[in-house]
């Protein structure tokens, strides 16, 4: 269980608002809250006095004077999911071992990701001709420790073998079952331009059950062009080819300006998952899950932790 420490002292009012607020965060998601006194110890009178109160979570100090309580409620659940991640092994949430989640059951959003970018991985190796693989080979491409693999898939148990490793096929097909990614499902491609036409063209989509079936732009230039099998469309007929298509995804490859519109309007057509390759900051409903994707970010994230 995490740990949160407010520092504070008594007759600060401020210091009583951040207790009011950690107890009712408390009610949501599970913490040990731990108050500390600072007049009680000299090094943190003099440390924290002109700083209270200060909220640290597990050993990192997160905020000082104020508290916002939707970057920290955020913090505690991710906290708290990859916590369950690492105390479950797969086959202990499903409560079985063959790995079927129980209706209306949701897996904790570390393991989700990490099967997510094991499934990326396998489905390459499937491509590439090979039967079995190891979790150390696992470990390897995801950059996940191998103990860590071997406990998420514990659950997929008769699919592996000591020495031998996981049979890529079985595994494939149950880890797609558990996403619940199994079958076929219909995108719309927003964007015509050179990006646009290299997503339309990437297997990466097709490999993982996504089929882009439509695709739109507002470009005059564009409309009735061809890309692959299919004409580019004008975004008025967004609305009708959503219903007709049965489309589950949302693709946005467009200017930043263009993007939230869009998004508006895929919300209107129903439209519950948005992948998003622009800079925009999309407002969209609660139910209405958005995925920004930035090359930017994912190369700073190597750079921090794989070349410091």
């Amino acid at each position: 269980m995490s740990q949160v420490v407010l520092y504070g002292r008594p007759g600060c009012c401020l210091c009583d608002d951040a207790r009011l607020l950690l107890e009712r965060l408390r009610e949501e998601i599970p913490f040990e809250l731990i108050e500390r006194d600072i007049e009680s110890d000299e090094r943190l009178l003099r440390r924290f006095l002109e700083r209270i109160p200060v909220v640290a979570l597990d050993g990192e100090e997160l905020f000082e004077l104020s508290i916002d309580e939707a970057a920290l409620r955020a913090r505690l659940a991710a906290r708290f999911d990859d916590l369950e991640s690492e105390r479950m092994s797969l086959g202990e949430l499903t409560g079985h071992g063959d790995g079927d989640m129980p209706p209306g059951e949701r897996l904790p959003l570390g393991i989700a990701a990490r099967l997510s970018r094991y499934l990326q991985i396998l489905t390459q190796a499937r491509k590439m001709g090979r039967e079995t693989i190891s979790s150390q080979e696992l470990a390897n491409y995801t950059h996940v420790n191998s103990t860590q693999i071997r406990r998420d898939l514990s659950g997929f148990g008769k699919f592996g073998k000591r020495g031998v490793g996981y049979n890529v096929d079985s595994l494939v097909a149950q880890i797609r079952k558990i996403l619940r990614t199994a079958g076929q499902h219909n995108i719309a491609l927003f964007g015509a331009g050179h990006l646009g036409r290299a997503i339309a063209s990437s297997e990466i989509f097709g490999d993982h059950g996504f089929r882009v079936v439509a695709i739109f732009d507002p470009a005059p230039d564009k409309v009735g062009e061809a890309i692959g099998s299919l004409t580019v469309r004008h975004n008025d007929e967004m609305r009708a080819v959503v219903d007709e298509q049965e489309i589950v995804v949302g693709v946005l490859a467009v200017p930043t300006s263009a993007a939230q519109d869009l998004a508006d309007d895929l919300v209107a057509a129903g439209v519950k998952i948005i992948f998003n390759y622009s800079e925009a900051l999309l407002t969209v409903p609660p139910e209405v899950t958005v995925h920004t994707s930035s090359p930017a970010v994912d190369l700073l994230y190597a750079l921090y932790f794989y070349l410091a």
